[in-house]
């Protein structure tokens, strides 16, 4: 079963679902596509989203979504974090973190990036002591793509970048067998059919690398001491 890294599934949590029964079609054709695991990655924007609202928000779509759903797919707590210019000196930052985990998916803002950007990327590492994972780095310009890859943090990959050109597509194939691509996401927004026609198309297309995006999600997503974490805050 696939590992579904990025998904906007939560009802209400964000713009990516508006109801339950919008949710429950994600998870049929997330089912249809071999998916047993979804990351559910609501987003968070630091200038409108305080951290206690978000949860607040979050837990209630999840509980929601919990109680319907009958598909058999794990659903796992996280966010999609827009990187802000302060957001490295949030305290409570890792409870934004996938599931009880220190990884957290930061989604980078508008290019041409400021002069902070990954200034701040650094200070989520060093001073939050939690471990970027940089979102659907397709969506980001090549020298963007150049300057995050230079971080040697984990890359989350959109299963549409492969629906590109040949040319394209070789590319990011290329960077999956170079281990600069880690996870594989949906980055389902609406009923999901569109999205994991997309995503069974890149597992076709991923081949024999699939495995090793698999374990490599696995990895990330599976509980670790986080008190350190808490320790910060304090």
């Amino acid at each position: 079963m696939y590992i579904d890294f990025h998904s906007h599934i939560l009802p209400g949590a964000d713009h990516g679902s508006e109801s339950i029964e919008m949710s429950l079609s994600q998870l049929e054709y997330a089912k249809a596509a071999g998916v047993g695991t979804i990351v559910a990655t609501p987003h968070f924007y630091p200038d409108v989203d305080n951290i206690p609202d978000f949860l607040e928000r979050r837990e209630k779509a999840y509980d929601e979504l919990c109680v319907a759903n009958k598909s058999g797919i794990k659903i796992v707590k996280a966010a999609e974090v827009q990187l802000g210019i302060n957001l490295d000196k949030e305290p409570d930052l890792f409870k934004l973190c996938i599931g009880d985990t220190d990884y957290i998916l930061i989604e980078f803002p508008p290019e041409p990036w400021p002069c902070w950007t990954l200034d701040a990327v650094m200070g989520i590492i060093r001073e939050r002591r939690l471990r970027p994972v940089c979102a659907h780095i397709d969506r980001i310009s090549h020298i963007g793509r150049e300057k995050i890859l230079k971080l040697n943090i984990d890359v989350q990959m959109n299963a549409s970048a492969l629906l590109d050109s040949r040319r394209h597509r070789r590319y990011y194939l290329d960077l999956i067998a170079d281990d600069a691509v880690h996870v594989l996401g949906s980055d389902t927004h609406g009923d999901g059919k569109l999205s994991y026609k997309d995503f069974s198309y890149a597992v076709k297309k991923i081949g024999k690398m699939m495995p090793y995006l698999t374990a490599n999600a696995e990895k990330i997503i599976t509980p670790r001491d986080t008190s350190r974490q808490i320790k910060l805050s304090l």
